[in-house]
């Protein structure tokens, strides 16, 4: 009874997981460039259970197999491409092809499809957040505000070719995001040979918000039913302690 305590607390666990991931994915439903993140579960190993004392006490038979709960196997994201949005904002990038943008952080590279970028004081081309946006050349300006940047990520400005977006391939399984729309590997990337760019667009969120719903009252009948044999197994265990006892 108590291992059936235990049992269904790593159900109430997995829920909970799911459902703060879930609530996160409905949060950034207006995040340029968000990818789409689920769970999967994973069973733990299974016991086999046996019976001690039949018609002879060294009688051993077997019962069959008890499962010792759930819990969450690991997170995917998800790489569909979302839709574009024309900005008309020349500091706005959209990537059209797999791959992602590189951004120079603290703690080193980083990697986004957020193409919201910015012009700075000093005409550096840079992330909302102040990384600077990566170049084949390394970081990328200064630039006038009249730059320009066609289709193979080429960067223009008053007519001279200032450098070339760095767009790279990074292993989807690899991916850890970092924030909303940053993300971070321990894998060697690849140089994008094909990558296409269109500037004054940016990719929205690839979130499908009625199919997050749907998962959501998934996981809350799961919780409610986790919940309820919680309950159940502890009106039992209080009964077999202050009942069975004085007999």
């Amino acid at each position: 009874m108590i291992r059936g305590l235990y049992s269904s607390a790593t159900g109430l666990l997995a829920a909970q997981t799911q459902s703060e991931v879930i609530g996160d994915n409905v949060v950034n439903l207006k995040t340029s460039g968000y990818k789409e993140e689920s769970t999967s579960n994973i069973s733990f190993p299974s016991m086999l259970v046996k019976r001690l004392g039949g018609n002879r006490p060294s009688e051993v038979a077997e019962m069959g197999e008890m499962g010792r709960g759930v819990g969450v196997d690991r997170l995917s994201i998800s790489t569909i491409q979302g839709s574009l949005e024309t900005t008309d904002i020349k500091t706005d990038l959209a990537l059209t092809t797999p791959g992602y943008f590189v951004v120079q952080t603290p703690d080193g590279e980083r990697y986004t499809r957020n193409g919201h970028f910015q012009l700075d004081s000093e005409g550096m081309l840079r992330t909302t957040d102040g990384y600077d946006l990566q170049g084949e050349n390394g970081p990328i300006g200064p630039l006038s505000s009249e730059f320009s940047v066609s289709a193979d990520g080429t960067i223009m400005d008053q007519g001279n070719r200032v450098d070339r977006l760095r767009i790279v391939e990074v292993p989807v399984d690899s991916l850890q995001r970092e924030g909303q729309s940053l993300y971070s590997t321990t894998e060697a990337v690849q140089e994008s040979a094909g990558a296409q760019v269109q500037q004054g667009a940016v990719e929205a969120s690839n979130v499908d918000l009625s199919g997050q719903m749907v998962k959501m009252m998934t996981v809350m009948k799961a919780y409610e039913a986790n919940q309820k044999v919680i309950q159940t197994q502890d009106e039992l265990l209080g009964k077999a302690v202050n009942e069975v006892g004085k007999i």
